[in-house]
């Protein structure tokens, strides 16, 4: 072999490179990363020296690389610029090599996911000498990367939802248990009250003895009911509610409702209605738990009616009685109609200081009506327009 023929062969590689350039540069150009060398102080991040596919990475000139704080602030994505800023100050405080992952913006726009792995080459004072590897992740690390922050960004809304709720019911809580002892000592008070009267003998006739006796009575009926809201929310909470189902008189059922509600509407100047059809309706109940959700919901009504016209109706439709109760009250806000069922939720807590009450009759009655194969539902336009409330049990079948 002559040795000029080798010579002559090296000649034309140089001709054909650039500037002296190394004969594979052209191939680093193409590669899905590149290395640099940079110096890293408390003046920023300052590179020295690169090789690879710079721009084959990120759509820029090689050249960009070099000026200030561009890579940084024009490719790094910009929700990552300080976490990729934090990993190479605490890369450059160790020895040992250290990895990241974050975006980049290529310079037509398209986002990509590279991974950074950093080494301490050098210390020169507070300044360091530092070597790193920038190359594109796979696309399935990247799927796995955008899955992961996903999935931890749900996780995290998730929590923040779940500590939110958790709030509300411990306050929910605190304010039920504050009206609940106010309701329980209200009734108690007025009751010892009256019966010190009558134990002492202050009263001056006959009438007036009968007045703080049917006083005391009213006090001790509605304590009663205050603790059997209590223990039937106990009840159904641990599941231990058990129901009888029966041939239930509606008609029958309807009038012993306006009797026991007749005077208390009159004494407030309503009018009460009580109306079923002209035939016999028959429904499959409890008929306990079903006089107690009618009670509860004429006596809501009255309560929460100043003037004009509470109506109990009740009429077959298909398999099922309607039963409905309608007033022209102080009605419910729009915005807090699907609270009314809530156990601890009062719609208006200034109204149910005013008006009395625990809160929870609402969230009784619905439970007890599922618990007989029934549904509920509660209406009203606004504040100021009255409240309807729709009641349907299953009717009785003759088999």
């Amino acid at each position: 072999m002559r040795p000029q023929k080798p010579i002559k062969n090296k000649g034309k590689k140089k001709k054909g490179s650039q500037k002296g350039s190394p004969p594979f540069e052209s191939l680093y150009d193409e590669l899905p990363g590149f290395m640099y060398i940079a110096e890293i102080s408390e003046m920023g991040f300052h590179p020295l020296n690169s090789v690879g596919g710079f721009a084959s990475l990120t759509g820029y000139r090689a050249s960009d690389f070099f000026k200030p704080d561009f890579f940084d602030t024009r490719i790094v994505e910009t929700n990552d610029t300080q976490k990729v800023r934090s990993f190479r100050e605490a890369a450059s405080a160790g020895q040992n090599s250290r990895e990241l992952a974050y975006h980049l913006k290529r310079k037509n726009g398209k986002r990509v996911l590279v991974k950074e792995r950093m080494v301490v080459l050098s210390a020169r004072g507070e300044a360091r000498l530092i070597g790193g590897v920038i190359s594109l992740a796979s696309e399935q690390k990247a799927a796995a990367a955008s899955t992961s922050e996903e999935k931890r960004s749900l996780r995290l809304q998730e929590i923040q939802r779940m500590n939110d709720h958790l709030l509300e019911i411990n306050r929910l809580k605190d304010e039920f248990l504050t009206n609940t002892s106010h309701e329980l000592r209200t009734p108690l008070n007025s009751i010892i009250g009256f019966l010190t009267l009558l134990a002492e003998g202050y009263y001056e006739s006959e009438n007036e003895m009968r007045l703080f006796t049917r006083n005391a009575l009213e006090s001790s009926r509605h304590l009663l009911n205050v603790i059997n809201d209590i223990l039937d929310i106990s009840k159904i909470e641990a599941g231990t509610m058990d129901t009888h189902i029966e041939k239930v008189y509606v008609d029958e059922l309807m009038e012993e409702i306006r009797s026991l509600f007749e005077m208390q509407a009159e004494q407030k100047g309503l009018t009460l209605e009580c109306t079923t059809k002209k035939k016999p309706i028959f429904a499959a109940a409890d008929i306990q738990k079903l006089k107690q959700v009618l009670i509860n919901l004429v006596g809501n009504a009255i309560k929460f009616t100043p003037k004009g016209t509470v109506k109990l109706t009740a009429r077959v439709n298909d398999d099922r009685i309607l039963f409905v109760v309608r007033d022209t009250g102080i009605g419910i806000p729009v915005d807090k109609l699907q609270k009314v069922f809530q156990k601890f939720i009062q719609v208006d807590g200034s109204a149910t200081r005013r008006y009395g009450g625990t809160g929870l009759g609402l969230a009784i009655s619905k439970h007890l009506v599922e618990m007989m194969g029934g549904k509920i539902e509660v209406k009203s336009k606004g504040v100021g327009t009255g409240t309807t409330v729709r009641l349907a049990i299953p009717c009785w079948k003759k088999e």
